[in-house]
Order: structure tokens, then C-alpha cells, then sequence
């Protein structure tokens, strides 16, 4: 009789001892999921502000491509209002500026 309840103590210690290391590898991964947690949610933040910057960003933009879409003026261009002389003139400055700018 002592040697079954010694057998079922040996068992129960053997089964207490896997449990014990279980729990042991469990405690670890917990632990990595939790600064893994840490991590990401830093990531999040971090990812959260840069967008709000750029949603700002993406605002202002925005308002200044209205701003300057007012300010543009249109000049309509009517067909032969240049003449041919006048073009040849202002071939002939071009000319002279770029010759200018290669110096």
C-alpha cells in the first residue's frame, strides 16, 4: 500500500513539476506580449500624431491652393492679337537673354 501511495505521490509531484515549468513558460511569454503591447501601442501614437500633422499639413495646403487659385488672373488670348513683327522681336530678346545667360 505505501508503495502505491508513494507511486501516486511521485506522479503528483511529476505532474506538479511540468505544471510549475508550464506556468514558468507562460509567465515569459506574457511578459513579451505585454512589452510587445508596449511597443505597439508607442507605434500607434507615434503613427496617430504624424498623421494629425499631416492632416494639417494637408489643410493648409489646401488653403493655399485656393488662396492662389484667386489670385491667378486670366488673360484671354485673342487669335492674330500679336503681330508677326512683334513676335519676331521677342524671338529676337529671348535670343538675346539666353545668349546673355550662357555668358
Amino acid at each position: 500500500m505505501t508503495d502505491k501511495i508513494q507511486q501516486i505521490i511521485d506522479e503528483i509531484s511529476r505532474k506538479t513539476k511540468v505544471l510549475h515549468h508550464q506556468l514558468v513558460e507562460e509567465r515569459l511569454k506574457n511578459e513579451q506580449l505585454r512589452l510587445e503591447n508596449v511597443d505597439l501601442r508607442e507605434q500607434l501614437m507615434s503613427t496617430t500624431s504624424q498623421m494629425e500633422r499631416l492632416d494639417l499639413e494637408v489643410g493648409r495646403l489646401k488653403e493655399d491652393l485656393v488662396s492662389a487659385k484667386k489670385q491667378v488672373v486670366e488673360v484671354p488670348v485673342t487669335a492674330g492679337s500679336v503681330s508677326n513683327e512683334e513676335i519676331d522681336e521677342l524671338v529676337k530678346e529671348i535670343e538675346y537673354c539666353i545668349s546673355q545667360l550662357k555668358k
